[in-house]
């Protein structure tokens, strides 16, 4: 049977797994939707500031991905260095902690910004005139 401490590293790796995925989805979900206003747009050639802001809300949420990772990864680093280190435990552990609610906060940020522009894709397709796709009958 696993010890308590294999158990618990199990979990930890499992739980950073899961959070992996998320960022990977945050991203997923803000490149397609920044790729279908832009289809959009291109194929019904309309105009509007409420889809280009939605197209910039989108660009933003998938770009706060990449520090999102970068703070998971330095999270990771800080957290591991300090179980090694007896002398400076408390404040690399600190340091890790840091990094860790900063990765939150730009996960939160793209969560935010995904959010912000689908509002804004939809008050901006709202605006957009119906287009008669059938031909009238004679």
């Amino acid at each position: 049977m696993a010890s308590a401490e294999d158990q618990a590293n199990w979990h930890w790796a499992e739980g950073i797994k899961f959070a992996l995925e998320g960022v990977k989805l945050l991203f997923l979900l803000n490149g397609a939707a920044s790729v279908a206003v832009l289809t959009f747009i291109g194929n019904m050639r309309v105009g509007s500031g409420l889809l280009v802001g939605a197209l910039i809300a989108f660009a933003l949420g998938a770009a706060s991905v990449i520090p999102a990772m970068i703070f998971a990864y330095l999270t990771q680093l800080h957290y591991g260095n300090a179980e090694l280190s007896q002398q400076y435990h408390f404040s690399i552990w600190r340091s890790a902690v840091n990094f860790h609610y900063w990765a939150y906060a730009f996960m939160a940020l793209g969560l935010l910004c995904f959010l912000v522009g689908v509002a804004l894709a939809a008050c901006g397709l709202w605006h957009v005139p119906p287009v008669n796709l059938c031909p009238p009958l004679k």
